[in-house]
């Protein structure tokens, strides 16, 4: 089910933004938006990929679409044997010539709705403390910033990197 988000940003040339499956034809594109390079890692993704659109395993992808381009992907996650009832954490990718047009602050509205929808009540993200831009689009979007996770993500050899972690619930 795409659900749509109508935009007024014709200064930016957007129109709707959408949440979708990708299509078969989009499997180049979503590797980009991963950043998924080498065979092995290429073939494990597929059958995920295949399953976009739909809950698969404990995971949520959809193609982030924009005037009828995909330009990203959002994610949710939710795990019974490692998350509460009615709890989800979410991730999104943009394309980099995509990011800084406010299609952060509507996606996060997207997911907002569909998992809402579905009868989640609380939704969790978090973003590397470097980066501003999806920082601004978790406060325009009205998530609350609840703490920082230190060292979360390790990036190679160095020390993992400190994440702030946003959410929003139902209730707010």
């Amino acid at each position: 089910i795409a659900l749509g988000y109508a935009m007024d940003q014709s200064d930016k040339g957007i129109e709707l933004i959408t949440l979708r499956a990708f299509a078969p034809s989009e499997f180049e594109t979503a590797l980009r938006i991963k950043e998924i390079t080498g065979a092995e890692a290429i073939e494990k993704y597929r059958p995920r990929f295949e399953l976009t659109g739909q809950w698969a395993d404990h995971y949520l992808d959809c193609a982030i679409d924009v005037d009828g381009l995909a330009v990203g992907e959002a994610q949710a996650r939710y795990c019974k044997f490692s998350m509460p009832p009615g709890t989800s954490e979410i991730g999104l990718n943009l394309l980099p010539e995509f990011q800084g047009k406010g299609i952060g602050t509507s996606v996060l509205g997207l997911l907002k709705e569909r998992l809402f929808g579905e009868n989640f009540h609380r939704l969790s993200g978090s973003t590397d403390v470097t980066n501003i831009g999806m920082q601004r689009a978790f406060d325009k979007a009205g998530w609350r910033f609840e703490g920082i996770s230190r060292h979360l993500m390790p990036e190679g050899e160095e020390i993992p990197h400190d994440y702030r972690v946003y959410a929003i619930t139902k209730f707010d």
